[in-house]
């Protein structure tokens, strides 16, 4: 027995053996996952150890009931003891998780399933979770809007309510006194910020435009006319996988701003920094309307007349365009 422990002993202070093209190489594990499916997992990587000691050691040592869920990443020159402890105390490897602009909260939950293993459903029901949403302080139905669009350092298998709080607690930390006083000054609530700041996110595809839309749904707002937002109705048809039509502009849902006037009820994607700051500080234009050009960009008008003519002008543009690749 003694000569036994000395092996193992000995075995476990040399470095695995390497066969991977890389310096380091990493590994997944999942809740409920074996030591000898970890081990498996190792072997699979490149690394070259004796699958029984292995086993063996973690057993006498405890180490096969006590592995964190996580990524763990090693390295070359690594002891197999090296790399039992670091599964034993959980020190795993944070993951970059990138959430870009303008997503809505149902993206963002695939990006997470994908990335770093949270369900998705469960995460899609953490932020629509009414005490969860009161306990955090957030006046709204449900989180959208307030997810803030980052990289974030994430770990595998965070739990739903985690990194949602981690989101809402990164807007918190953008929403400074000063835009809150800024918003009070335009008459406008925080919650309403992020409502037109959602609109301007999913509108703006050239960054220097963002304060120009901003200005048109203000001037809009100010009139009392309808906000026509096209991205209100894609919003409210979460289905729809084709190109807004015409009959689509009458569905009856307050996210449709054909047909009810002001802001919609709530967000209706998560908008980055830009985009808010916009919606509070929209340019000092006169435009009401604004049509798409193809390329991104915009032509703003001030009348409908204006409108008109540019939307008739884009059309034989494209229109012009299209015969002339055709020919």
């Amino acid at each position: 027995m003694l000569f036994f422990l000395i092996n193992i002993i000995y075995w476990t202070a040399l470095p695995v053996g390497w066969k991977n093209e890389e310096e380091k190489a990493s590994i997944i594990v999942r809740k409920g996952e074996s030591l000898s499916n970890v081990a498996g997992k190792l072997k699979g990587k490149g690394l070259g150890f004796n699958r029984t000691i292995f086993l063996e050691y973690s057993k006498i040592l405890g180490f096969d009931k006590r592995i964190h869920v996580g990524k763990y990443e090693f390295q070359k020159g690594n002891t197999l003891y090296q790399i039992l402890s670091k599964l034993r105390k959980g020190k795993v490897t944070p993951i970059d998780v990138t959430i870009p602009e303008g997503l809505n909260f149902k993206q963002i939950a695939g990006i997470l399933q994908n990335r770093c293993g949270t369900d998705s459903s469960l995460f899609v029901a953490a932020v629509t979770d009414k005490g969860f949403i009161k306990e955090i302080n957030i006046l709204a139905e449900n989180l959208e809007g307030y997810l803030y669009p980052n990289t974030y350092k994430l770990y595998w298998g965070i739990e739903p309510y985690d990194v949602a709080q981690i989101m809402v607690d990164h807007l918190k930390g953008i929403l400074v006194d000063t835009l809150k006083q800024k918003a009070g000054e335009l008459g406008f609530s925080v919650h309403q910020v992020i409502i037109l700041a959602s609109l301007i996110e999913s509108e703006a595809r050239k960054p220097e435009e963002r304060t120009t839309i901003s200005a048109v749904y203000h001037n809009r707002l100010k009139k009392g006319m309808l906000l026509q937002c096209d991205p209100t109705v894609i919003y409210a048809l979460p289905d729809l996988d084709r190109p807004l039509l015409l009959k689509d502009l009458e569905i009856d849902s307050p996210y449709n701003t054909y047909i009810y006037p002001g802001l919609p009820p709530g967000p209706i994607n998560n908008p980055g920094k830009k985009s808010i700051l916009a919606a509070l500080y929209p340019a000092n234009v006169n435009f009401l309307y604004f049509v798409a050009k193809g390329d991104g960009s915009h032509v703003f008008s001030s009348t409908l007349e204006e409108h008109n003519r540019a939307i008739r002008r884009i059309k034989n543009q494209n229109s012009y365009e299209s015969r002339d690749r055709s020919g």
